[in-house]
C-alpha cells in the first residue's frame, strides 16, 4: 500500500501475508484515512464519504480473488491526491477489464478462492461486486469506479477523488426512505443525464453494457417512475429528466446549502484499532483484523 503526497510517498508499505488479513488490514488502514460529510434528512443523519468503503472493499476483494497467482508480481493500492488506485498482475489472454461486464452471471478466475471470501463475510455472497462498487459511489453523489488495462498484464481499478455531489446524495437517501431505491442501472442513467442533459438509446447501452434492447427497457421502467421523459421519435429520441426530478434535486441542494460548512464539516470517518501487539482482540501478533472482545461468562452462568 502506498499512499502519496504529490510526488512523494508518505507510506510505502509491502506485505507478505495471508489473503484475509491483508484484505482486513487494508480495509481497516483505508478507514483510518477516509473523510465523510454528514447531512441531515429529516431526522436521518446521511454519511457521505470521500469515496465508499463498500466499493473499495470490492474492488480489493476483486483484485486478490481475480488476480492470476501464475504471474509475478503484487496487488498495489496507491491512494493519490485524486485517486485511489488498485492494480493486480492477471494473464496476457486475461480478457477486458471488469467494469465491462456489469451484467450476466459471476465469472470468478479462483472459484474456490471467490467462494471462500463470501464464506468468510469479507464479499457478498451474490457474486456481483462490481456492481455493487459502481451503485455505492453512485449513490454518495461520487463518481464511478474506472477499469483500465494499461498493459497485458496489469489491470487497474480507479475510485476518482471528486468532491461528493451533497444534493444528490440527499435525494437518492431520501427516495431510499420512502422505499423507492435507485438500483444501479437507474443511479447510472440519472447520473448520465444529469450531466450530459440528454441520452439516446444507444448511449445508454453503452453505459450499460447491454444490448438496445435491454437499455430500453431500463429507459421505460424509468419513465413510468416519472423519473424521465422521452423526446423525438424513431432514430432522433432523446430521453431527459422529469421537470419533477429537477425540482426535487434544487430542493435537495437549497437544504445541502443551508447545512453544510457550518453545522457538519468533513470529519474523519470512524478509524480502525491500531494495529499493536498489545491491542487486545487482535488474532494474529502484530496486525491482523481485530476481533470482538467477548468476557468469559463467569462460573456456573
Amino acid at each position: 500500500m502506498q499512499v502519496m503526497r504529490a510526488d512523494t510517498a508518505v507510506v510505502n508499505d509491502f506485505f507478505h501475508w495471508p489473503l484475509f488479513r491483508l484484505a482486513e488490514e487494508l480495509l481497516a488502514r483505508f478507514r483510518a484515512r477516509n473523510t465523510e460529510q454528514v447531512i441531515r434528512f429529516e431526522l436521518l443523519r446521511v454519511h457521505v464519504p470521500a469515496f465508499s468503503e463498500e466499493a473499495f472493499r470490492e474492488l480489493v476483494t476483486n483484485a486478490l480473488t481475480h488476480r492470476d497467482y501464475d504471474v509475478p508480481g503484487a496487488v498495489h493500492v496507491r491512494w493519490a491526491d485524486d485517486r485511489i488506485e488498485i492494480t493486480n498482475p492477471v494473464a496476457p489472454a486475461a480478457g477486458p477489464p471488469p467494469g465491462t461486464a456489469l451484467t450476466g452471471p459471476p465469472r470468478p478466475r479462483n472459484p474456490l478462492l471467490a467462494d471462500a471470501f463470501r464464506r468468510a463475510g469479507i464479499a457478498q455472497r451474490t457474486g456481483h461486486g462490481i456492481g455493487r462498487a459502481v451503485a455505492d459511489q453512485l449513490r454518495h453523489g461520487l463518481a464511478a469506479p474506472r477499469f483500465g488495462h494499461p498493459t497485458e498484464r496489469t489491470i487497474v481499478a480507479t475510485l476518482p477523488a471528486t468532491p461528493a455531489d451533497l444534493a444528490f446524495a440527499r435525494y437518492v437517501a431520501a427516495r431510499e426512505r420512502l422505499g423507492r431505491p435507485l438500483g444501479r442501472a437507474d443511479l447510472q442513467l440519472v447520473t448520465a443525464l444529469r450531466q450530459t442533459h440528454r441520452l439516446r438509446t444507444a448511449q445508454a447501452a453503452a453505459l450499460l453494457g447491454v444490448d438496445r434492447s435491454q437499455a430500453r427497457a431500463q429507459l421505460i421502467s424509468l419513465l413510468h417512475a416519472g423519473l424521465v421523459q422521452v423526446g423525438g421519435d424513431g432514430a432522433g429520441r432523446t430521453w431527459h429528466l422529469t421537470d419533477q426530478v429537477h425540482r426535487d434535486l434544487r430542493e435537495c441542494a437549497a437544504h445541502v446549502r443551508a447545512q453544510t460548512g457550518i453545522d457538519h464539516p468533513a470529519t474523519p470517518a470512524t478509524p480502525a484499532p491500531p494495529a499493536s501487539p498489545a491491542s487486545p482482540g487482535w488474532a494474529i501478533p502484530g496486525g491482523g483484523p481485530a476481533l470482538p472482545h467477548r468476557p468469559r461468562a463467569a462460573d456456573g452462568g
